[in-house]
């Protein structure tokens, strides 16, 4: 079995080309920069890779690509979590089959106010299903979102009845205290904070990095703050106060349009501008106060190549 990931992760986007069809390459060659830009690890099929726009299909065409790419597996996390359990079932089956032990999972999110006890037989019988010790299960807790939060008590059940199963959360929720109670009550759950804005925060409490939609830009920042914070240096925090106000001026724009507007623009790449719908690309004037915005925090992208 691999090493957890811990440190700075971002959700991967998802590339897609002027057909929104996936950019299968563009989306691997992504990973790879994030990985040498400031990354731990890379998240893949989030909320920000636009995981519940794209079939079931797409998602394992796209898996059978990645594990014959030459990125490293072991740095990998895929977002499995469906609404339908047969769907989540052979997600985290191809993801283990082409060597990556690390699976996100939503609750199944359709449904509202599920009981505990519904949502424990969901993922008992995912594991179940799969039969697979290698399995890491992330839990992906984005109330906001999904609508389906995760309790403490929830959690403290999974742990106890299948020990190194469940090895950690991604807390979306914004609500640091909530990061704060599970990386204190829960003794080797690796807490990560939804957003770079917790980074450091997180880590002292006792949590890992964090896994965050905007590391898709922000993460050479990110990986300064870790670093800092690892070495002891006196500068982490104002790093992170650095990191923080970019985090804050991104979140006031559409998370994938925003972060693909910039990579565009970069890379010179013009398809990175493509989103599928509901989601649409950043009208001209919003671009534009874009860029403002982030040359006020001094924000600048790593050369990326077209």
């Amino acid at each position: 079995m691999s090493e957890r990931i811990k440190g700075v992760m971002a959700a991967g986007l998802t590339a897609f080309n002027d057909d929104l069809s996936i950019d299968v390459q563009g989306t691997l060659d992504h990973s790879k920069w994030l990985l040498a830009n400031g990354c731990d690890g890379v998240l893949l099929f989030g909320t920000t890779g636009e995981a519940n726009s794209l079939s079931l299909k797409e998602r394992l065409d796209f898996l059978d690509a990645l594990g014959a790419s030459d990125l490293p597996m072991d740095k990998m996390m895929i977002g499995t979590g469906c609404c339908a359990l047969p769907d989540t079932v052979d997600l985290t089956r191809k993801t283990l089959e082409i060597g990556i032990e690390s699976a996100l999972m939503l609750p199944p999110f359709y449904y509202k106010n599920p009981s505990d006890d519904g949502l424990y037989a969901h993922f008992a019988r995912v594991l179940e299903a799969v039969g697979d010790s290698r399995l890491k299960v992330y839990l992906y807790h984005f109330p906001q979102m999904s609508a389906v939060p995760f309790s403490h008590d929830l959690i403290g059940r999974l742990l106890a009845d299948f020990p190194g199963t469940f090895c950690g959360v991604k807390d979306s929720s914004g609500d640091f205290e909530n990061m704060k109670a599970m990386a204190e009550t829960f003794d080797g759950f690796d807490v990560f904070a939804g957003t770079e804005r917790y980074l450091l925060d997180v880590l002292k409490v006792g949590g890992v990095g964090t896994i965050t939609a905007t590391g898709n830009c922000t993460s050479v920042m990110c990986g300064a703050v870790y670093a800092a914070w690892k070495a002891g240096a006196p500068d982490a925090a104002g790093l992170q106060e650095q990191l923080t106000a970019q985090r804050l001026a991104l979140q006031n724009y559409p998370a994938a349009a925003g972060l693909k507007e910039l990579l565009a623009r970069e890379s010179g790449k013009a398809s990175w501008r493509n989103v599928r719908a509901p989601f649409l690309p950043l009208p001209a004037d919003k671009a534009e106060a874009l860029v403002a915005d982030m040359a006020k925090v001094n924000f600048q992208l790593p050369a990326m190549a077209a």
